[in-house]
């Protein structure tokens, strides 16, 4: 017989309400890892798949450049691969955004930083109103990264927004496939 696989989740429930509009040029969490997003101590073994999704809406004044960035942990965590530094589009209002990220559990090691994950994943968003070839398509992620499995955790996929402007999340969730 075949492997099986059931999508087991979301872990937690996506947030009820919008989260609050990043405006910073520099280094933001979408979202909480911890909250909405929450792998859990020992639940990785070598093989198992999780999925992050979540939406939202951005808006941009000017020309500039994103930046996505997957994290094992909190802002700041363990780098699972930065996208290129895309250029966004010119006067975007309240656009819609969606991405999805695809984390696999190489190895599994003793307490610390003994394990090995890799993970891709892909930002869109719209682009200008009838104007071709606007729209935004980053994808992100591709680092082999050691972790640690053995301790409470999440994913953190983190945004740089060049220009003034804002990114709000209306939904994050997590998931496993196996």
């Amino acid at each position: 017989m075949a492997r099986q696989y059931f999508s087991d989740g979301p872990f937690v429930d996506p947030p009820v309400a919008s989260g609050t509009a990043l405006v910073s040029t520099s280094s933001e969490a979408l979202w909480l890892a911890t909250q909405f997003t929450p792998i859990f101590a020992n639940d990785p073994k070598a093989g198992k798949i999780y999925v992050v999704e979540a939406g939202g809406i951005m808006t941009t004044s000017t020309s500039g450049t994103l930046i996505i960035a997957p994290q094992y942990g909190a802002l700041g965590g363990t780098t699972l691969g930065v996208s290129v530094t895309q250029t966004v589009v010119v006067s975007l209002t309240n656009v819609p955004w969606y991405l999805r990220f695809v984390l696999v559990f190489r190895t599994i090691g003793a307490t610390g930083a003994n394990s090995t994950c890799i993970g891709t994943g892909t930002f869109n968003a719209s682009g200008a109103a009838a104007t071709a070839g606007s729209s935004i398509v980053i994808p992100f992620g591709g680092t082999s990264a050691t972790v640690d499995a053995t301790a409470n955790s999440g994913i953190t996929i983190a945004k740089t927004l060049s220009v003034a402007g804002s990114m709000t999340t209306q939904y994050a969730f997590i998931r496993s496939l196996n």
